[in-house]
């Protein structure tokens, strides 16, 4: 069986010189001192008379077919002006030329030393061209061609460059009047001028030497890789070996300021010249990015080193994070892609990190009961692909975080693109949903009380994604499976009531069932709200929906543990009911069946310490009031019948301040300090009590104050030795009582209208 990754290693190990049949760019001009014999000096950036000047002194472009050189203004239609006729000066010109031809050869892979001898200077005016040709060798040693086009106004002209099935437009056009442009390919290149558009395109013409003996330079010709990377890619993708991905370390260091394939140096560069073809040609994702390898353990001391510096060694490591980020794609675009997880079985060839033992590490000595520890940070820029195929597995083994937001993308293009079933973007988005529904968080093997296997909402990010892709059945199946075995939370509701009103009554009903059913008792605010949403959007007939709201009344917490065996885990209790929610339970009970709604008010008033009146029962009558009809239900009159009579019974109380300086406060603690604190809360006459004691006792009086809620200001006097606590005494419970009371005249208002 095939190794892929050691097989891709390979083929790229075999690609030694980065270089292309072309290249181009630009650079800072500083202007020469240009003068044409006839003409005069010429000013950059060239101005419409100069340029018409020029034309006048200019002879028509010829070509060359076979030993013949011709003249037709329907193969070539511009203007020449020979070599010997051109005076190029300056101090910087001559500085500007060199660093242009160094860069050349640097991107034609040209090993020796090379220069550039002028041929032509060229003047395209509005309509020039050049058909399809190659250039003739000019003279001995040349090898290719550098155009450099010096400042000017005009537009069109775009140069285009072919070789061995690769083809290349070039905008030589700059806007910045100190900038000029350049491009170089081999003599063998097919290349044309497409016609100028408009304005004057001044461009000077090099032919390149070789310096001194030997071959003539080539362009790199790797197309035996490039086929064999193809035949390589296309097996693996076929085949389904593992891995999905691929993970190809570089040999240069690169930081996060400057990735990119643009960027890319010697044997790195090489090797994305050939691959990024072949993994067009293989339809293979392709992409630049970053990988870390973060790592944490224990470590061990080696006995050597100062006592104060001791010596340390990794012992074992612990835990450790493989990450791939900072993404970059073949057009050195950015790919907002989340950080992916890899493992060593990716990496192309096997030992690409075996430097990792290098990389910098750092201890901490043992502190109390933790033993010595150390940090490892590693980075290092790597190629990273996968088939087109495999991008939804890929995706979806990098976690929700990554795969949701994927998924979102891929429906919102094809959406955009004409939204058609069936087409290959919906195909794409269909895997990737498949891969997701395939590796979404299974529940730990504990019981209903271990956390949900998604973040809230999650769920609903899929169940949004699969109803625009018009899978209903997946989207029903999906929540069977997963959002009544865990994965929900409120923020699912418009997604789940969305499901249910494209399917039929009764299936929408019996799902609803299953969610109440497994969630109501951790989630009772959640379910109520979903219940609420399916009888608002009148997609479940009313009768359909007695069984859920009959589950999620029998649900309802009661405060008492789930067996008279198990004691009640308050680690795990319920998420509490609001106000809001509450109310919506009431209001959609009573429109499923007030006898559900009766039942739950009761259930509500019977359990005053777990549904507190003050702080959600009253609240929720409220609320009920504000958005009642002229007909009041049953159930909301008892509940704001109880509502009002609590908030008539408090405020018949007397409210009055505090005759005297006693207060009251129940301090659990009798140690002889907390005893002294107690003496004083009920002593009438004494507004301060002064306490001077160490700093745990101190601390430990403050603790039992704080825990009884005193009516105390708390100061700390530090003159002297030990501090001293100042406890003074103020009216807070009295202003509690008063701010209570403006509340609960409000309510009584608001509830009796």
């Amino acid at each position: 069986m095939t190794d892929y990754p050691q097989a891709f290693a390979d083929v790229l190990a075999s690609v030694q010189r980065p270089g292309g049949f072309h290249v181009a760019g630009s650079f800072d001009i500083h202007p020469p001192r240009l003068e044409v014999e006839g003409v005069g000096p010429i000013a950059l950036p060239l101005l419409s008379a100069q340029a018409e000047a020029l034309v006048a002194g200019a002879e028509q472009a010829p070509y060359g077919r076979g030993s013949e050189t011709l003249v037709d203004t329907s193969v070539r239609r511009t203007w020449q002006v020979d070599a010997a006729k051109v005076k190029l000066t300056g101090r910087k010109w001559a500085d500007d030329l060199a660093g242009v031809v160094e860069r050349v050869r640097v991107g034609l892979a040209v090993a020796g030393a090379i220069e550039a001898q002028l041929y032509k200077l060229l003047i395209y005016d509005t309509g020039s061209f050049f058909v399809p040709h190659r250039d003739t060798e000019k003279a001995p040693g040349m090898f290719a061609t550098l155009v450099v086009v010096l400042p000017g106004d005009y537009s069109g002209g775009e140069l285009i460059i072919r070789h061995r099935g690769e083809e290349v437009r070039v905008d030589l056009h700059r806007d910045e009047p100190s900038e000029a442009a350049f491009a170089a390919f081999y003599a063998d290149c097919l290349h044309e001028v497409l016609p100028i558009a408009s304005g004057y395109r001044l461009a000077l013409i090099y032919n390149l030497i070789r310096v001194g003996e030997g071959p003539l330079p080539q362009a790199p010709d790797y197309g035996a890789q490039q086929a064999g990377l193809v035949r390589l890619l296309t097996e693996w993708d076929r085949s389904g070996a593992v891995p999905d991905k691929l993970v190809y370390p570089l040999e240069h260091a690169y930081t996060e300021a400057e990735i990119g394939f643009a960027a890319l140096k010697g044997q790195d560069a090489a090797a994305a010249q050939v691959l990024i073809p072949a993994a067009k040609a293989a339809e293979c994702d392709l992409y630049l990015a970053l990988i870390s390898v973060e790592e944490t353990g224990w470590a061990e001391y080696t006995g050597g080193g100062h006592w104060r510096d001791p010596e340390m060694e990794i012992g074992e490591v612990t835990d450790s994070a493989w990450t791939i980020h900072d993404w970059r794609l073949p057009d050195d675009g950015q790919s907002g892609m989340a950080a992916l997880p890899f493992g060593e079985e990716e990496l192309s060839p096997a030992e690409a990190l075996d430097d990792l033992e290098d990389a910098e590490v750092e201890f901490s000595e043992a502190t109390g009961n933790e033993g010595a520890s150390f940090e490892r940070f590693y980075q290092r820029a790597a190629f990273v692909l996968w088939p087109v195929a495999r991008r939804g597995a890929v995706l979806a083994a990098g976690g929700l975080g990554v795969s949701l937001p994927a998924l979102h993308d891929l429906v919102q293009r094809w959406e955009a693109s004409g939204a058609q079933a069936g087409d290959a973007g919906w195909r794409e988005a269909q895997r990737l949903a498949s891969a997701i529904r395939a590796r979404w968080p299974q529940l730990p093997q504990d019981t209903w009380r271990s956390r949900q296997p998604s973040s809230g909402g999650q769920s609903a990010e899929l169940l949004d994604a699969l109803l625009r892709l018009g899978d209903v059945e997946g989207a029903a199946e999906f929540t069977t499976e997963r959002v009544a075995g865990g994965a929900y939370g409120e923020e699912d509701n418009p997604a789940l009531t969305a499901l249910c009103c494209r399917l039929p009554p009764e299936a929408a009903a019996g799902l609803i069932g299953q969610i109440i059913g497994a969630h109501a008792a951790r989630r009772p605010g959640a379910c109520a709200n979903l219940l609420t949403r399916c009888a608002a959007e009148g997609a479940i007939a009313l009768p359909l929906l007695q069984a859920p709201a009959r589950l999620l009344l029998q649900a309802l917490p009661d405060g008492r543990p789930v067996s008279p065996t198990t004691p009640y885990d308050y680690s795990q209790r319920p998420e509490p009911l609001t106000p809001l929610r509450l109310a919506e339970l009431v209001t959609v009970l009573g429109v499923i069946d007030t006898v559900l709604a009766d039942q739950a008010v009761a259930f509500f008033l019977s359990l005053p310490t777990l549904y507190d009146l003050d702080h959600l029962l009253v609240p929720a009558a409220v609320l009920l009031n504000a958005t009642g009809g002229e007909t009041e239900a049953p159930a909301v009159k008892v509940l704001r019948e109880a509502a009002l009579a609590h908030l008539e019974a408090r405020i018949a109380l007397p409210l009055e301040p505090p005759p005297d300086w006693t207060r009251s406060g129940s301090i659990a603690c009798t140690c002889a300090h907390c005893r002294a604190l107690s003496r004083f809360l009920v002593a009438p006459d004494e507004p301060v009590w002064q306490f001077k004691a160490n700093e745990v006792d101190r601390q430990h009086v403050a603790h039992s104050i704080q825990r009884a809620q005193c009516d105390l200001d708390l100061a700390t006097n530090k003159r002297g030795r030990p501090y001293t606590l100042i406890c003074t005494k103020n009216q807070a419970s009295f202003q509690r009582r008063v701010l209570q009371r403006e509340q609960d005249l409000s309510r009584r208002e608001q509830l009796a209208r």
